[in-house]
């Protein structure tokens, strides 16, 4: 059996290493003809290009390994059972649970991988790619400077700026806001917000204090913001989105969320997909699986289409499911795992129904 199992693991893995190399490839064609003029009208020099896509490709491969194992166990166990290999390890009484569980067992640690990658490569790739994309467009400088900055602070605090200098270290035309319960108890408005040493000055601006019946505004030639807690590093540093963010980040930044009375639900839809999706690939498995030991006459054509229509409805569900999650229909854990396990059922009663 160990010899059975090693030659039907090689062929699966083998199929995937090919469909995993052929995706990426399609997918980075696809991309460059799109993004071609692009590069051209911004002078993006051949470095930045390469880094684009380097600091991309983890994530197309989380995103399209689901449909590669799908398409590796159609291709592989319908060509063993177009040549009768299949009925051979039945004729010999080898049941077709034990023929499929290597098959099985490797989708579920492949699975484990694609959740390391996703945790530990993925975030800091995204944001990579971000910033090469950013600095590719002109939107940011690779020193630091950005334009359009919006930043959160403990204790309610915001700020925007409408540019940032990280040589000078210095903001212009800067707003800060206190809000308690999503209401504004306090701003300032300034023409500048300078570092010095060890705490932020706001130059040249208005205080305004709202109370429940009235507004008291003071003009400023100079106001330390002592209680503002970010540094020079901070603004330079561009604000990770969800997809930037691993789970233990991503985690933080709800709770920090919902401590300021904010509505993290879209977060957390997004905090339980980054378990759930690389767990996809042993779902996927199980209900493609019995579908091909069972297709004696299907050619490669036909593995195909069936592979393509399966992850067409999966992802649709999955999308599904996120949108229903993001729109409070469903509960942000059932709206991440919910396909999964519909999925998953279905595969159990394909695999039960399927001439054993």
């Amino acid at each position: 059996m160990r010899l059975l199992d090693l030659y039907v693991l090689r062929r699966f893995a083998a199929t995937l290493f090919f469909s995993i190399l052929a995706l990426l490839f399609v997918i980075v064609i696809v991309d460059l003809i799109g993004q071609i003029d692009t590069f051209i009208d911004h002078q993006a020099q051949l470095t930045q290009i390469i880094r684009y896509y380097l600091f991309h490709l983890p994530y197309w491969f989380v995103l399209t390994v689901p449909i590669s194992v799908l398409l590796a166990a159609l291709f592989s166990l319908t060509g063993l059972a177009r040549r009768n290999e299949i009925m051979a390890m039945k004729a010999v009484g080898i049941s077709l649970y034990r023929l499929l569980l290597p098959v099985y067992l490797f989708a579920l640690l492949f699975s484990g991988l694609v959740l390391l990658v996703a945790d530990r490569v993925v975030p800091d790739a995204t944001f990579r790619y971000n910033t090469v994309r950013n600095e590719i467009r002109s939107y940011s400088r690779p020193d630091g400077s950005r334009r359009q900055v919006l930043l959160q602070d403990s204790g309610g605090q915001l700020i925007f700026a409408r540019s940032y200098d990280a040589q000078r270290q210095r903001a212009s035309q800067v707003h800060w806001e206190r809000l308690d319960h999503h209401r504004v108890t306090q701003r300032f408005t300034a023409s500048r917000l300078e570092w010095r040493q060890d705490h932020w000055l706001l130059v040249d601006g208005h205080s305004y204090d709202f109370s429940d019946t009235s507004m008291q505004v003071t003009a400023f030639d100079s106001l330390a913001l002592v209680e503002l807690t970010l540094k020079p590093e901070d603004f330079s540093r561009q604000q990770k989105k969800p997809e930037e963010m691993d789970y233990a980040e991503l985690r933080d930044y709800i709770q920090r969320t919902q401590a300021n009375g904010e509505d993290a639900t879209r977060n957390l839809v997004d905090l339980y997909l980054k378990i759930s999706f690389p767990f996809t690939c042993f779902v996927i498995v199980l209900l493609g699986a019995p579908i091909a030991v069972n297709a004696r006459h299907a050619g490669l054509a036909t593995s195909f289409g069936q592979g393509i229509f399966i992850c067409f409805i999966f992802y649709s569900c999955v999308q599904a499911g996120q949108a229903l999650g993001w729109n409070k229909l469903l509960s942000p854990l059932a709206a991440a795992w919910l396909p999964n396990i519909l999925f998953g059922v279905l595969g159990i009663i394909f695999l039960w129904r399927v001439h054993k």
